[in-house]
């Protein structure tokens, strides 16, 4: 049965505070055993870099292998101080046939934070220590202006750390263990060697189809970009539109001129 009482909000006691019996349990209870008002963890600070600036740049080194040849490039180029804009442009130099998703700020960033590079004046001194410009207030036609101070002109300049580095990288050395680690490939090695010696360079397919079906490259099966990208970290082959062998390269040629290279086919 339904039941068909009627009741009237006027019945309850007007002075009636729901959240009266709630403030009562707070004010009873111990405040400590209430949860935090985030769970958020607090923030923990980065651990400190034990390695010495030596210690970083070599592992950035190795970390961007392929960018290895640019970074150095730039530490060479700094070892006189050079105007940021002219490190930027080296920089676009360099990678002209080797594009990269990193920009010359990109590299320089992390060659200052390897201790590699480090901002200076144009007189030589820590650009750290240069105070913030204040800015002198200036009238123009009755109307007075803020008007800021340029900053001192700054420029990059290779660090200690980042001139060992430089002095480290022995390309020719890495050339002869490659050599020593690899004596099977040296008619290979000869081969791009001195088809990327021509004057116009040489392809990739061209390459391809005068090692790609020697009996030496085919247990175990190898291919011409095999040799190529081993050739090029050692900086004996780059790429500047076509493959092409450089200094390095062509000390190479002359560690292998006693090496017999008689091109062969399969079918051969």
């Amino acid at each position: 049965m339904t039941d068909s009482r009627n009741f009237s909000l006027d019945e309850f006691d007007e002075e009636f505070d729901p959240l009266e019996d709630v403030e009562d349990d707070l004010e009873e209870g111990d405040a400590s055993d209430l949860p935090p008002a985030s769970s958020t963890p607090e923030p923990q600070a980065a651990p400190a870099d034990g390695r010495s600036a030596e210690e970083r740049t070599a592992d950035l080194l190795k970390a961007m292998a392929p960018r290895r040849k640019v970074l150095l490039g730039i530490l060479a180029f700094c070892e006189e101080p050079q105007l940021v804009d002219d490190v930027n442009a080296k920089v676009d130099e360099l990678q002209a046939h080797n594009f990269s998703v990193y920009t010359a700020a990109d590299l320089t960033a992390l060659l200052e934070r390897a201790g590699a590079l480090e901002h200076v004046t144009d007189e030589g001194g820590s650009f750290e220590d240069v105070e913030e410009q204040e800015p002198e207030v200036v009238e123009v036609d009755g109307v007075e202006y803020l008007e800021v101070k340029q900053s001192a002109p700054t420029r990059w300049a290779t660090t200690a750390a980042g001139m060992a580095a430089v002095e480290a990288d022995r390309p020719l050395d890495r050339l002869n263990t490659l050599f020593a680690e690899d004596e099977t490939y040296l008619p290979i090695y000869k081969r791009v060697l001195t088809l990327c010696a021509a004057n116009e360079g040489a392809t990739i397919k061209a390459l391809g189809d005068a090692v790609d079906k020697d009996p030496l490259v085919q247990k175990p099966r190898l291919y011409v970009a095999h040799f190529v990208d081993k050739l090029e970290k050692c900086d004996a082959v780059e790429w500047v539109g076509s493959w092409t062998t450089t200094e390095v390269g062509r000390t190479g040629l002359e560690i292998l001129k006693d090496v017999e290279d008689a091109p062969a086919t399969e079918e051969e």
